[in-house]
């Protein structure tokens, strides 16, 4: 039994060590020093906690009390950090550094320097060689059609609302090529009388009064068969 307990015990051992160094090849040493900066981690409460953000700061490492224990300080100073915290609830902050452009940019005699010396070679190179240069921004002309477009005659009226004088002479030219459906009234223009004439295709609100000069031989024929009733 002695033998097999110490088997036993060897196992455990081995393979407790085994696992002890698989976890730490896993695990990333943090290694800080006064004045770096990270951030801390904390537990969010209250409603909507699971969008709250689980780290604050940055905060600067003030003190390293031991290898697991830190102190940070707030460097706005709105937070007081008394306690040491656990280096596990740190994350390092990788905060930009200042960028040194404006210590490396040449100084100003040194930029006109070299702005005289170029505009030197450019002019004894213009006076060597003068090749004229294509403007490449050239704006081509839109084409645009020349067509009189003619509205329909149901839109050259809006409101259907027009003098019998505009009437007659803006339909004086179509009504040749119109159909005439049927008419349903007339009524009296001085000596003579205007036919409300509804037209193939068009509803009967936008019939319109016509002078029996403006309608077809077909459209006199339908006259004399449907005489239309006389309105005011």
């Amino acid at each position: 039994m002695n033998t097999i307990n110490d088997i036993v015990y060897e196992n455990a051992k081995a393979s407790g060590q085994q696992m002890e160094e698989k976890e730490n090849m896993k695990t990333n040493e943090l290694k800080l020093q006064i004045g770096d900066y990270v951030y801390l981690q904390c537990q969010p409460t209250g409603a909507g906690r699971k969008f709250k953000p689980i780290f604050e700061g940055p905060f600067a490492v003030n003190n390293i009390i031991s290898a697991h224990l830190i102190k940070l300080r707030d460097p706005t100073g709105k937070k007081k950090l008394k306690d040491p915290v656990h280096i596990n609830r740190l994350k390092i902050a990788h905060i930009r550094a200042p960028d040194p452009a404006h210590c490396l940019a040449p100084s100003h005699t040194e930029s006109n320097d070299t702005e005289e010396t170029q505009s030197d070679n450019s002019s004894a190179n213009n006076q060597d060689i003068h090749v004229p240069k294509k403007s490449t921004n050239i704006e081509q002309p839109i084409w645009r059609s020349n067509r009189n477009i003619i509205k329909p005659v149901r839109f050259r009226d809006e409101n259907f609302i027009t003098n019998e004088k505009e009437i007659e002479d803006s339909l004086s030219t179509d009504s040749r090529s119109e159909k005439v459906k049927r008419i349903l009234a007339k009524k009296k223009h001085g000596n003579s009388f205007l036919y409300l004439v509804q037209l193939v295709g068009e509803p009967s609100q936008n019939a319109q009064w016509r002078s029996i000069s403006q309608l077809s031989r077909k459209a006199q024929d339908l006259l004399i068969s449907r005489p239309p009733p006389l309105v005011k």
